[in-house]
């Protein structure tokens, strides 16, 4: 059974990249992508995913309150920070509101399915190598 994500992000060149990237493997299968965080709560409410890929900054709605809204309507979807912010606050901001994991978009690409890969099995406050250190928790 395959991991199934929706990618947000308003830059058309990060989603085709990181639909790219996540073509690759086969347990995971990018069933939607959403420019406005409207788009990607109205995604994640009609099409169910695994996983939320989600950036910060959108042009209507942030990503902060798109996960903090996701997470109020008790959705199953899991949202994974991917953005091109790596401050403690982002970070954190991110995480309080009910982010699962982040990833900043500078990091490897193979980072990207470890993320899914671990959130969508259930992990919570995942953090890259890179949030890790920013945060001074890199155990």
């Amino acid at each position: 059974m395959s991991i199934r994500v929706v990618i947000a992000d308003d830059h058309p060149a990060v989603r085709q990249g990181v639909r790219r990237i996540l073509a690759k493997y086969d347990d995971v299968e990018v069933i939607g992508e959403a420019e406005t965080g409207e788009q990607a709560i109205h995604l994640v409410e009609n099409l169910k995913p695994d996983v939320l890929l989600l950036d910060i900054e959108l042009p209507d709605i942030k990503g902060f309150e798109v996960s903090r809204r996701l997470r109020e309507a008790d959705t199953s979807t899991r949202t994974l920070a991917l953005s091109a912010y790596s401050s403690k606050n982002y970070i954190r901001g991110m995480l309080t509101f009910g982010a699962a994991g982040y990833l900043t978009k500078d990091e490897v690409p193979e980072r990207i399915i470890q993320a899914v890969r671990s959130i969508a099995s259930g992990q919570d406050g995942w953090l890259s190598p890179k949030a890790a250190a920013i945060l001074g928790d890199t155990g």
